[in-house]
């Protein structure tokens, strides 16, 4: 049924709901993608399944891998085209911006970026290039908590100063 509406007229217009469904039936796929990942997985193996009457032969083996694996990269590939079509939808509803260096072949390099030159507020790699200093403050942190964690199990008087502090700053933080 659903199939029916895509597969009309390229001038067809979706509403938001149809647009909701189709996804629906995208995160439904997913589910089976895994699931046959899981089977090509499995058919790998020597694990036997719940049903006693499988056979075990190479043979079998291989056509349960070549059975789950077709059936995963279909859909995969439908999947693949159906989340573009819903990107390409958010694009012409002006909700994202186009990106040509996605559909050009990344020729724009390692700087990217979006048609207007702006950044993609939504772009992880520019998100995570705005600051780089989180990991290393953390890392400081916590060598800091070792190197004082290693004093105190050196000096017992310390590690009772340590744990009022501890204290101190429960007490703190309750109020």
């Amino acid at each position: 049924m659903a199939s029916s509406k895509q597969s009309s007229s390229p001038d067809q217009v979706f509403t938001s709901a149809d647009r909701i469904r189709q996804l629906n039936e995208v995160d439904k796929d997913v589910a089976r993608l895994i699931h046959s990942a899981g089977l090509a997985i499995q058919a790998l193996t020597n694990a036997r399944s719940g049903d006693s009457s499988t056979d075990n032969s190479l043979q079998s083996h291989q056509s349960r891998f070549k059975e789950a694996t077709s059936q995963y990269f279909a859909l995969l590939s439908s999947i693949d085209v159906r989340l573009r079509r819903q990107v390409y939808a958010l694009e012409e509803a002006a909700i994202l911006a186009p990106e040509s260096a996605s559909r050009t072949g990344e020729t724009a390099g390692a700087g990217g970026g979006t048609a207007t030159g702006a950044a993609n507020p939504l772009d992880v790699s520019w998100l995570n290039s705005r600051k780089d200093t989180v990991g290393k403050d953390k890392e400081a942190e916590l060598w800091a908590a070792a190197r004082e964690f290693v004093e105190h199990i050196r000096n017992p008087a310390a590690m009772e100063r340590l744990r009022e502090k501890q204290g101190n700053q429960e007490k703190m933080e309750v109020d």
